[in-house]
């Protein structure tokens, strides 16, 4: 898989890890962050346990295999959902794609 920018990650295909259990929680938690003061997140919250969150860390989060999730719209615009998996770097990027452009718009980066 080749994405303009990430030539040098280890991209696969995230799409069958959409399905198991412990995925949501982990996507969730980690957009959220821990915030301040605030009471921190548990997988339990979306209906996960936490050793299935944990065992899909594992996965999710691995320096040397980078998820990559297309989530199209019926309008043909799009986003990609890369975990960007940097060691001491790691983020979840959204790019934004369009018919009408041949490179995709890098719009947000969360860090977990």
């Amino acid at each position: 898989m080749l994405i303009n920018g990430y030539e040098e990650g280890p991209l696969v295909a995230g799409e069958p890890l959409l399905a198991r259990p412990g995925f949501w929680s982990n996507h969730l938690m980690a957009l959220g962050g821990t915030g301040t003061g605030a009471e921190r997140a548990v997988p339990e919250w979306f209906g996960d346990d936490g050793a299935d969150t944990d065992a899909l860390t594992e996965i999710l989060f691995d320096p040397e295999r980078w998820p990559v999730f297309r989530v199209p719209a019926a309008d043909g615009t799009g986003v990609v959902v890369i975990y960007r998996n940097l060691v001491g770097d790691y983020a979840i990027d959204h790019l934004l794609t369009r018919q009408d452009r041949s490179r995709a718009r890098r719009r947000a980066c969360s860090l977990t």
